[in-house]
């Protein structure tokens, strides 16, 4: 038998790394659940009723080819003055994405983890951080931030800081969270991990 599953919401500002920190945690059996990449294939599947609701709140401008422009739809919500629109955009979305989050992490509860990481870069402004046990935020310096998103992203350094200007400071997430991983490049995320771990006694997997 399985006991219940340890829910660890992490997030953190656009560029901080929460993908690296992620795949050190499985190294230790810790599962994550990508929040983003959730958003994506709820996009791609057919009849989608989440990529209808965009469209119908913000024109079809947004397609491209059938699909969802990410860039096109990035430039109208993160536009100054245009706080409203990504307040819709949450809206329209969230919903979906938290009923297959907890779908996944069901799967992974069944699979005998002990646990799992919701990756959610807006965790408590989507209200997923309800569904977790202990929350953790990773950070790194804007700077870096601003390096990251460009080069992953081919965005430029203004859009970059559109971006970040609109998500909650560093700060104000180390006062929301359980957790802080530093991710700048320096700090050593392997340790910092392994001490979360330690203090959660979440490693590993029950046997059946």
């Amino acid at each position: 038998m399985t006991k219940d599953i340890l829910v660890i919401g992490l997030c953190g500002r656009s560029g901080s790394g929460k993908g690296y920190v992620c795949e050190r945690f499985s190294a230790f059996g810790i599962p994550s659940v990508d929040t983003d990449k959730v958003y994506r294939e709820i996009l791609e599947k057919e009849g989608s009723q989440c990529l209808a609701e965009l469209v119908a709140e913000f024109g079809k401008d947004i397609l491209s080819e059938g699909k969802l422009d990410r860039r096109a739809l990035s430039a109208i919500v993160f536009a100054p003055g245009n706080e409203n629109k990504l307040e819709r955009l949450n809206a329209i979305t969230h919903k979906y994405i938290l009923s297959e989050t907890n779908e996944r992490i069901e799967s992974y509860k069944k699979n005998g983890c002990r646990a799992v990481l919701v990756d959610a870069p807006v965790l408590f402004e989507s209200g997923f951080d309800s569904i977790c046990d202990f929350t953790l935020c990773v950070t790194a310096p804007d700077s870096v931030c601003v390096e990251r998103i460009c080069a992953r992203d081919s965005r430029t350094k203004e859009e970059a800081l559109s971006r970040l200007a609109n998500q909650k400071s560093a700060d104000e997430l180390r006062r929301l969270c359980s957790f802080e991983i530093v991710n700048d490049g320096e700090a050593d995320v392997l340790a910092q991990v392994l001490e979360v771990i330690n203090k959660l006694g979440a490693g590993g997997k029950d046997e059946e």
